[in-house]
């Protein structure tokens, strides 16, 4: 049992498998929508494949020295197998990023970049991302799932060594610590809000956000593949009895997992890709496929690591970066697939000239102490000083160098002690210590860019406002189709309607952006709902909407000149898209005593519509007010409250 794994080629397959389904994942969401659960396939490969390492800890058989000396050992190995290929990858994408990427996403890129460093990418990617699968663009996010596993290497081992020191049966307890540690993160897994007390404490405010990016909600996967190493030799004979027939469906189901245009929630998908991985690694059924198959997969999951680290920013660049973009089409499956081709390219050339070399170095028992310590500042410290650099150049428009005009402020940017617009389990409360009156806002973005507007119209009637909004959210308590609002849309609204019946505001504001593929009953139903809780209902029919979506505010990268923005547009030009779906719901309101407000008057006049007033731009964008803008509505706002 504590001898080394012996190499798999089944294994290096299923990792070949793994990695192309995150990045076709990550190229095309809609067409391979479990993609992601390749990242789970690799947690349970590496509990199986890292098992005998951490065992060979407590087993005197690496350097003849003690537990201490063999810990030093599989650290000093786990850093030259990831360090320097992720240090290349950091370094590399910094450069290209600076240059290529829209300059609006290096603060966020920069600091994910320095988290990832840190070793705690996961958190960086919760807090500067929040939701995994949010549109926010993140050239860095998937370094999350490494993150994970380095959090993993660094406290199993020591947790197992404080156990060891006290326990001579190892084997016996290795077994119960593996159970425990399962037990208590599969618990967490499917319960994440149990951990909430003490996640609040360290400033993580969604336990069930975070659970995605947790080493405590995944420890169970590693955990699994460990306990599969532990068992094959115990069940494997059993299992090598499996027909061809039933290696061949084990594969079958596997590639539906990760390939397959199907839909499960994302812990019926983790669970069933981890179960499956395992049994597909204890029964070796990759062996079933033909062995041309095996060899090209078996090739990609070699370089597994290196094409998952660098698939991400290459991405990026090809969806986001207005230097890569073909004339003036915005369908990017040309960019899309080069980007993919030149995941594999630059990965299988990373690991030649990368991971190889080092990993070798790694294994090494006469590596000084003064080469460590120069790999350290190579791998960690050049590439933080790169982002930090990038961090502070943004910051100050690149001393020059950045000629975009400076974004407006926007509401949702005001409160820094408070997000307005992410998945929150109460909303953000502005009170006036006389008042017993509350308005409430809810809605989407299009609630959060009027969200201070409604704060001050509310100090000026001496009201409480309570602001709740998320991104992409319409305000819906039923889902005629689900992929019109995700799971986590309804979660949040069903918290809001809770909130509503206990805490029964005078008037609750409903804001959002009506297209025309909304769900005109469905927006209906929330608006009738709410008007049986509370006596008061507002909504907020469409804002005007300018032409320019692709251009106005969105930053270019330093290489391209800025666009300018025209001040004004003739109202003939403006957007009129989903201005009628608008009206019906309006029109709906109305008929069944439901108030409605309108802001087309503030910036459009004599057939001409206005984003710029006082030196100042009105908009955030093509669709959404900046503070100065929503700052036009507060005498509308105040005057509906002065009613009540």
């Amino acid at each position: 049992m504590l001898s080394m794994t012996k190499y798999r080629r089944d294994i290096q397959a299923l990792r070949g498998l793994a990695v192309l389904a995150v990045v076709l994942f990550h190229a095309r969401e809609s067409y391979f929508p479990l993609g992601y659960l390749g990242v789970d396939v690799f947690f349970v490969i590496s509990g199986f494949v890292i098992t005998p390492l951490i065992l060979r800890i407590f087993t005197d058989q690496v350097n003849g020295g003690g537990y201490l000396s063999n810990l030093r050992y599989f650290y000093k190995s786990r850093f030259y197998r990831l360090a320097p290929a992720l240090a290349v990858t950091l370094t590399i994408s910094v450069l290209l990023i600076s240059l290529l990427g829209p300059i609006a996403d290096h603060q966020r890129f920069a600091r994910q970049g320095m988290a990832t460093v840190l070793l705690v990418g996961n958190v960086g990617a919760y807090k500067y991302s929040g939701d995994y699968f949010s549109p926010n663009p993140n050239p860095l996010i998937h370094t999350w799932s490494l993150s994970v596993e380095e959090q993993i290497y660094l406290i199993l081992p020591l947790i197992l060594l404080l156990l060891f020191r006290n326990f001579r049966r190892f084997k016996k307890v290795y077994l119960v610590a593996l159970g425990l540690i399962s037990v208590t993160s599969f618990t967490s897994f499917l319960f994440p809000t149990i951990l909430q007390p003490v996640y609040s404490k360290v400033g993580i405010e969604l336990s069930s956000q975070f659970s995605f990016y947790s080493p405590i909600d995944r420890i169970w996967q590693f955990t699994l593949g460990s306990l599969g190493f532990l068992l094959l030799g115990r069940y494997q004979n059993p299992l090598k009895k499996f027909s061809k027939g039933i290696d061949l469906l084990l594969v079958i189901v596997v590639l539906i997992i990760l390939f397959g245009p199907v839909n499960m929630s994302l812990k019926v998908g983790s669970i069933f890709a981890s179960l499956f991985a395992v049994i597909v690694i204890l029964s070796k059924s990759l062996d079933v496929l033909p062995d041309f198959l095996i060899k090209k997969l078996e090739w990609v999951g070699d370089r597994s690591y290196s094409i998952y680290l660098v698939h991400m920013p290459l991405l990026y660049l090809a969806n986001y970066s207005r230097a890569t973009q073909i004339g003036s089409r915005e369908n990017r499956m040309i960019q899309t697939t080069i980007a993919v081709i030149a995941s594999i390219l630059l990965g299988a050339l990373s690991y030649s000239k990368i991971e190889s070399r080092f990993r070798n170095k790694g294994k090494s028992n006469t590596t000084r102490s003064k080469s460590i310590s120069v790999a350290m500042v190579l791998t960690l410290v050049i590439p933080f000083l790169l982002f930090t650099l990038m961090d502070i150049g943004q910051k100050v428009q690149y001393w020059g160098l950045d000629r975009n005009l400076p974004k407006p402020v926007v509401a949702w940017e005001l409160d820094p002690n408070c997000n307005r617009m992410s998945e929150r389990y109460r909303p953000c409360i502005y009170e006036k210590s006389v008042s017993k009156q509350t308005v409430l806002l809810v809605g989407d973005s299009h609630a959060a860019h009027i969200s201070q507007a409604v704060v001050d119209a509310a100090k000026k009637e001496d009201w409480n406002a309570a602001i709740w909004t998320q991104a992409g959210c319409h305000v819906q308590f039923q889902r005629s189709k689900k992929d019109q609002m995700s799971d986590q849309c309804m979660r949040q609204n069903q918290r809001i309607l809770k909130w509503v019946k206990g805490n029964k505001p005078r008037v609750v504001i409903v804001s959002q952006f009506v297209s025309a593929s909304s769900s005109q009953a469905d927006l209906r139903n929330a608006l009738s709902t709410l008007q049986l809780i509370v006596p008061n209902v507002l909504l907020i029919e469409n804002n005007p909407v300018f032409p320019d979506e692709k251009d106005f505010m969105v930053w270019r990268p330093l290489i391209m000149s800025p666009y300018k923005p025209p001040m004004k547009f003739a109202q003939s030009m403006m957007e009129t898209n989903d201005k009628k779906a608008s009206n019906e719901l309006a029109s709906y309101a109305r008929n069944n005593g439901i108030s409605t407000m309108n802001f087309n008057s503030l910036f459009c006049k004599k057939d001409v519509c206005m984003r710029f007033s006082n030196k100042q731009w009105l908009y955030y964008d093509d669709d959404h007010f900046s503070a100065a803008g929503a700052e036009l509505t507060i005498p509308q706002l105040a005057a509906f409250l002065q009613q009540f």
